[in-house]
């Protein structure tokens, strides 16, 4: 059952009119989260002389992330109920959800530059339970965890974009210059024959070689994660889950401050936008 559901805005832009670009769907036992790609601004190529300021100022609102994470969620409530009758898998809801970004970009994104024009799309992550079993599908760097009732995480899924950054961080890719984003977004996005590519619900036919599911048996009483990235970091914090305890049992004044604190204190692991849908087996 659903214990817990929430978006949290990342905590650079409160106060500013940001679009969120998260988006969830959950019902009983089953759960989607998905998370827009960040989008360039309007007309501003070269990130190097502009301030934060200008860039809240110039990000498309709305995003076409938003649009993007919006109809993936969209299209796994209107399977919803094919999914808990075993008529459809995860993975072949997000094949359709794949089909469906593709038909917003067609709309959208007449010629993608892969900048400013870039694709709409988003990643995204989906868990169901049932008998005891949780099956899940995922791209990229969302995902699902699963925590014992005694608080050991004992199931997590991969991070793709982990082996992908730590590739990033050793090259001459440079985010802030235009070149560099055209060639991570037109050569390593959705592209199987790049041992550092990684996967993304953009319309492309090829993000189903990046598409992961599985299965394993729960225990009663264990708790089941759907995050998006932005809660990726918390899950190996010692106090994460005291405070996730604290939040079902109801106290998210605790839950919250304990969120700003880690944002605070370490904004790149802690402080972006993040979603979390909580489930409990049994």
């Amino acid at each position: 059952m659903i214990l817990y559901k929430n978006t949290f805005d990342n905590i650079k832009t409160i106060g500013y009119n940001f679009p969120i670009e998260d988006s969830y769907y959950c019902q009983n036992n089953f759960a989607v989260v998905a998370d827009g790609i960040t989008r360039d601004p309007n007309g501003i190529k070269n990130f190097n002389s502009i301030s934060f300021e200008e860039r809240i100022a110039k990000y498309p609102n709305p995003s076409g992330s938003s649009l993007a994470a919006t109809l993936i969620c969209k299209i796994f409530e209107a399977n919803y109920n094919n999914i808990i009758n075993k008529k459809i898998s995860l993975r072949d809801v997000f094949i359709k959800a794949n089909k469906e970004v593709r038909k917003l970009n067609d709309i959208h994104i007449k010629t993608c530059d892969y900048l400013e024009n870039d694709y709409y799309g988003a990643v995204g992550a989906s868990a169901y339970i049932e008998d005891n079993n949780l099956y899940y599908s995922y791209i990229c760097d969302c995902g699902v965890a699963v925590f014992d009732k005694n608080g050991n995480l004992i199931f997590k899924t991969d991070d793709d974009m982990e082996r992908v950054n730590k590739h990033f961080d050793t090259g001459s890719f440079n985010w802030n210059e235009p070149e560099a984003r055209v060639i991570v977004r037109k050569n390593y996005r959705n592209k199987p024959d790049n041992e550092y590519s990684y996967g993304a619900i953009t319309g492309e036919s090829e993000f189903e070689y990046f598409l992961k599911e599985g299965s394993l048996i729960l225990n009663d009483g264990d708790i089941v994660i759907v995050y998006s990235d932005g809660f990726s970091n918390y899950l190996f914090d010692k106090d994460f889950y005291n405070n996730l305890i604290s939040l079902i049992n109801g106290d998210n004044l605790s839950f919250e401050n304990y969120l700003e604190k880690m944002g605070s204190n370490d904004y790149k692991k802690y402080g972006k936008e993040k979603t979390l849908v909580v489930m409990k087996n049994g």
